[in-house]
Formats: C-alpha cells, sequence, structure tokens
C-alpha cells in the first residue's frame, strides 16, 4: 500500500473518532487519523495553567469497576493500564446544594434507593418504580452494556418526556428536582429529556464514578499510544477540505494545503452540520442535508479553572451542584449576561493531584451553561480584534460564578483563586462545535429521531461516528464507535472479541483509597 494510501482515514481526534481508529487498527487495517488543530485529543484534551493541570471535557466517567460496561470497552481498547482512575467517594459523589438544603447522593443504586425513602418516605412506592423501571431499561438495550444482548431492545419504547413519566410514577416536587440535578451532563431539562437519556446517565455514574489523574496519566495520550501500538498514526495540523468521492463512493481527503490523501473509508466524527461542505454538492439528498444543517444543539458552558487548597477544597472526593433554586430546569434560559442576573447553576469538580506533587492546590473547574442567545453575543465579541468586551464579559461571568460559589463556600475567596476562564466560543473555536454546545445534536423526547443518524450514510465507505450520532458523553461517544465498527465486523463478533478479552485476564482494580 502506498505511503498516501490506507485502509481507512478519520477525520476527527476525539474519544469518538480515536475509538473507531484503535477498534480497525486492532483488525489489522492501515488507519490514519487527522486532526484539524495543533493537539489532538478533541475534549480529552487538558491544558496547563500556572503549574496546574485543567480538563477541558472529562471531569468525571462512570461504570469503570471491573466487568462494569465502560470497563469492558476500556479493557477492549487497551485503556486501563494506561489511566490512573481514582475512585470518587461511595457515600457521596455527587453533592447537591439547594437554598435551604444539601443532599449528598452516594455510589449504587440500592443505597440511594434507601437514601431516598428514608427522606421521602411517603413517595416509597414511587421511588422504588423508578428505579426497577431504571434497571429494566438498562437490561434491555443494546451496547450500553457488552454483557447484555436482550431478545429486543426497549430504547424507542423510553424516548418519551422525562417529565410525563415522573407524572405518571407520581414524583414531583423535591423529589424530582432531586433526580434532575445531574441534568446537565447531557444539556437537556427535563421538559426535553428523553427517558432513555436520563437512565443511561444515572445508571452510569451510580454503578461507580471515577476521575481521571490527567497529571499522571492523560486520556488523550492514552488513546494515541493505544492506538500506535496497534500501528495507527494521528496527524496533527491537518484541516480537511474535501471529502474525495467517485462513483459515490467515498475514497479519501483532500487537505487545505493540497495534500490527497486516499482511504478505502472515510470516517467522520466532527459535527455533523459541517459534513455537507466537505462532500459534493449533490452528494446528500436535500432532506438528508437539511437534517444535518439545521438539527439544534444543546447549550455551551462557560468555565472558571480554579487553584484551591487541598485542605480546604469541598470538591476533592465528589462534584457539587450548586442550584439558585429548586427550579433545576432555570439554568437552561438563564439570562446570564445582565448586570443582576445570577447563575442558576455552577457545576464544581476538581483533578486528582499528581503522586508526591509539592503543589498545594487542586485544579478545580467550575461551569456554567450558557444559551444560544447569549452565545451570541459572547461570540460577537470573541471575533473582535481586541477582545476588550469579551474579556470584559468574562471576567464579570467569573466573579458571578466566584460570588455564588461564597455562597455556599463562605471561605472559597480565601482558599481558591481564579487562573483562568474560557466560553463556549472556545470550543466553537478549538473543536468546531455549532454554537460552541457542550452535548452535540439535541435528542429530545419531541425530536428523539430527528436527532439520531445512522452511522452508514449515502456516500458508499463514508461513515459517522460521535456523541451527536450516538448518546452524550464519554459513554455515549464510544458505544457510537463500536456501533459503527459493528455495521463493519458484526455486532456478534465485536462484542465476542470485547468479553472474551476480558475473560482471559484478572480485572484491573482502580485504586482503593479516596485521595
Amino acid at each position: 500500500m502506498k505511503e498516501n494510501q490506507f485502509n481507512t482515514i478519520i477525520i476527527g481526534s476525539g474519544v469518538s473518532g480515536m475509538t473507531a481508529a484503535i477498534i480497525q487498527a486492532k483488525e489489522g487495517e492501515k488507519v490514519l487519523v487527522l486532526e484539524q488543530h495543533k493537539v489532538a485529543g478533541g475534549l480529552t484534551q487538558t491544558y496547563k495553567r500556572n503549574g496546574l493541570i485543567f480538563p477541558t471535557g472529562v471531569h468525571r466517567l462512570g461504570s469503570l469497576a471491573p466487568n462494569q460496561p465502560l470497563w469492558h470497552y476500556f479493557n477492549y481498547l487497551g485503556l486501563l493500564d494506561k489511566l490512573d482512575l481514582v475512585p470518587l467517594s461511595p457515600t457521596c459523589f455527587e453533592k447537591f446544594h439547594f437554598p435551604d438544603k444539601t443532599y449528598e447522593v452516594p455510589q449504587g443504586h440500592d443505597a440511594f434507593e434507601q437514601k431516598l425513602i428514608l427522606d421521602f418516605p411517603n413517595r416509597k412506592k414511587s421511588i422504588s418504580r423508578y428505579f426497577k423501571d431504571l434497571k429494566n431499561v438498562i437490561a434491555n438495550i443494546n451496547l450500553y452494556d457488552p454483557k447484555i444482548n436482550p431478545k429486543k431492545d426497549v430504547s424507542l419504547q423510553y424516548t418519551g418526556c422525562l417529565d410525563s413519566y415522573f407524572k405518571k410514577i407520581g414524583i414531583q416536587g423535591q423529589l424530582k428536582s432531586l433526580l434532575c440535578a445531574n441534568n446537565p451532563l447531557h444539556g437537556l431539562s427535563s421538559s426535553q429529556c428523553p427517558v432513555l437519556t436520563h437512565f443511561i446517565i444515572c445508571d452510569s455514574y451510580l454503578n461507580a464514578s471515577f476521575r481521571i489523574n490527567e497529571t499522571k496519566t492523560p486520556f488523550a495520550g492514552a488513546l494515541a499510544q493505544c492506538l500506535k501500538t496497534h500501528g495507527g498514526k494521528i496527524r496533527t495540523n491537518c484541516h480537511v477540505k474535501t471529502i474525495i468521492v467517485k462513483d459515490k463512493k467515498a475514497c479519501g481527503v483532500r487537505l487545505a494545503t493540497g495534500e490527497l490523501l486516499l482511504s478505502d473509508k472515510v470516517i467522520y466524527s466532527g459535527p455533523p452540520s459541517l459534513l455537507p461542505n466537505l462532500c459534493p454538492q449533490d452528494a446528500f439528498r436535500p432532506v438528508y442535508k437539511k437534517r444535518l444543517q439545521n438539527a439544534k444543539h444543546t447549550g455551551g458552558m462557560f468555565g472558571v479553572a480554579m487553584g484551591w487548597e487541598k485542605s480546604n477544597c469541598p470538591v476533592a472526593v465528589n462534584d457539587a451542584y450548586i442550584y439558585n433554586s429548586w427550579d433545576v430546569n432555570a439554568h437552561y434560559k438563564q439570562q446570564t449576561l445582565g448586570e443582576k442576573n445570577p447563575p442558576e447553576m455552577v457545576f464544581l469538580s476538581a483533578l486528582p493531584p499528581a503522586d508526591g506533587a509539592s503543589k498545594e492546590e487542586l485544579a478545580v473547574t467550575a461551569l456554567m451553561g450558557i444559551n444560544h442567545e447569549e452565545f451570541q453575543k459572547i461570540q460577537e465579541s470573541y471575533g473582535e480584534d481586541d477582545k476588550k468586551i469579551y474579556n470584559a464579559t468574562k471576567k464579570k461571568l467569573a466573579e458571578k460564578i466566584m460570588e455564588k460559589i461564597s455562597k455556599v463556600y463562605p471561605d472559597a475567596r480565601h482558599h481558591a483563586r481564579i487562573i483562568d476562564t474560557y466560553s463556549p466560543a472556545t470550543f466553537a473555536r478549538y473543536t468546531l462545535s455549532p454554537e460552541g454546545s457542550a452535548y452535540g445534536i439535541k435528542k429530545t423526547a419531541q425530536n428523539f429521531l430527528e436527532g439520531m443518524f445512522h452511522p452508514a450514510t449515502r456516500i458508499k465507505n463514508l461513515f459517522l461516528t460521535g456523541q451527536s450520532i450516538g448518546f452524550s458523553g464519554i459513554h455515549g461517544s464510544i458505544i457510537a464507535s463500536f456501533n459503527l465498527c459493528s455495521t463493519l465486523y458484526g455486532k456478534s463478533y465485536l462484542t465476542d472479541k470485547i468479553l472474551n478479552q476480558a475473560g482471559s485476564q484478572q480485572p484491573k482494580t482502580c485504586q482503593e483509597n479516596i485521595q
């Protein structure tokens, strides 16, 4: 095979692109991953400020204890022995702060169910029904857990609205708010969120929750290492200008530099709305092209990177959500750019310290949602030469976040310092995500199927992957690529390989001590 010719070219080096690349490289294919940015990894990247390492997108991972769903995928990809996975507190991995109450969520379905029943004894029947339904749905959907092979996939039966489901089983008020309080992890309000999406997210983190020690074992580096182990290659600073299509078949790409790279298959893992611009004008039917280009996306995130003294850090072993009220949907429509408008929700998470690190601070990230309307205003100022208004806006939003944090943690200003800030405009620039979307295409209960795309396209040998194609988050992105590769090699073939590899070795246990 010639130097510029490959079995598969993958556009984008995020977790979906890298997963697809590793799977195919393990099958002996010559694989090339192309990344438009100077650093590979997409939102698995980290960045360094004032001696601390901060994540861009991966704050927490679920279901990574031995034999759990994501563990099997990480094990097959070869990631487990390349990552230092630090478990969050078993008694409180999530903490929800409301104006008059703080609620701690333990790991484990049974532990959480019993805690809810203790706090809401008059809703015992509804709570038990909720956990029974959750377990039933998880046990009857494909690919989420490779150990599960249901006779009938029930996914589409649970794409109805979460609000309607809660009303049906008698969950309301503060109990409903608690169960919806982690919805920022997928960017959908309870009025739009499908029951299926909610169950998948909740199950994953209740199984077990971990952080990656990015200082010691960077996630992006581990993915790259796994790919290179199997002969795959990554090229950065490679902006794909065109996907070459001949006789209705994808056969390579042309870079912005004019360089031609040929391949048997092309896999696109970027934002689907940008795909038509890379292909010949008549490559897709108008209806399909319209679906791609007009798909609605989740909102973006404004982030504040902080250094927080280890001895006083409230999120050293758990994540925290600070809500302005019991209305956990308010932040989806909040207007934070106004002078007096406080954030409706702030999410806090920290990275584990490196072994033997001399630094007395933890790298803490605070996140706040930004809707599309406010993104447009931020983007306009981001485009100005001096960025004076943009920088002033970031400073104002960072101060609002710090003020919100200080109301719950009064000593925050004494023990934490703001190091850096970023906005959805930053995401849009580095990941090409439309409007700086954090979780890709919206897959709402009202338009669930319209937001889902098959991995195979009308163009032969052109495939799609990414969180916009499947479910959001790391788990969803990885499943999207396994689903894609199932169309190439067969679902049974791949799942058998995953499970056989798991059975041929002693499961790696994650470190037991909470740091």
